[in-house]
């Protein structure tokens, strides 16, 4: 590493051992140029870096402020990767498989009533679509995102929230049908239903249908655009 980027990790390290004021403010530019013994244009950089990634603000007048911002902190830095790496829909249904089963089986464990309502709100959102458009998606979307949530585990919240436009993309690729697929099947009614009745196996067991379900979609999508693009 960079003379710029230690002095990045080393205000990190100060953020996660709260080493900041009541009012979560991190020492001035010149004390923590002098307690990491570099110049103030490189904890000007570093904050910066750090600044765009999430963990602080400068506010003039005042200083650097430390943000509680940590889910979406992580969700950017992963959600840069996955960018960067150039992934695949079928990428992220695999790490949908990792990831998703294991919400579903905490949230049966973690949700509360708001959690729960919060759900509902996405089921009503694709059981009242009349077909496949934006609102079913986004609904469709909100719900994997609120299960998440309903962890309580920042971490799996940042990393299901930066594969978000992913995500959204399978979600499209793999709704591609005449009809509304939450009418017909029940996939997240089922999924809900198990948070709600507080059991986890079932709940692992009705996301890995859901997934599986959404892979067929996917690969039966997939192939007739090879075809049709193999009939031009």
């Amino acid at each position: 590493m960079n003379l710029v980027e230690t002095t990045q990790q080393q205000i990190v390290d100060m953020i996660q051992k709260k080493e900041y004021d009541e009012n979560n403010y991190l020492p001035s530019e010149g004390d923590l140029a002098k307690r990491f013994g570099v110049s103030r244009v490189t904890i000007r950089e570093a904050v910066r870096s750090l600044e765009i990634r999430g963990f602080l603000r400068r506010i003039h007048g005042k200083g650097i402020c430390v943000l509680d911002d940590s889910v979406n902190a992580t969700a950017r830095s992963i959600s840069d990767m996955i960018t960067q790496r150039d992934c695949t829909t079928g990428d992220i249904l695999e790490v949908r498989q990792i990831v998703e089963e294991s919400c579903a089986r905490l949230a049966t464990l973690r949700a509360d009533e708001e959690d729960l309502r919060a759900l509902e709100a996405c089921l009503r959102g694709m059981e009242g679509a009349e077909e496949m458009d934006e609102g079913y998606y986004t609904s469709d979307l909100n719900f994997h995102l609120q299960l998440a949530r309903a962890t309580k585990n920042k971490l799996l919240t940042a990393i299901v929230t930066s594969y978000t436009p992913m995500l959204k993309k399978s979600i499209i690729i793999a709704s591609q049908k005449d009809y509304c697929i939450e009418q017909k099947f029940h996939y997240h009614r089922k999924i809900y239903e198990s948070i709600c009745e507080k059991d986890p196996e079932q709940a692992v067991i009705r996301m890995r249908v859901h997934l599986t379900a959404t892979e067929d979609n996917q690969n039966t999508y997939h192939s007739m655009e090879m075809k049709h693009g193999g009939e031009k």
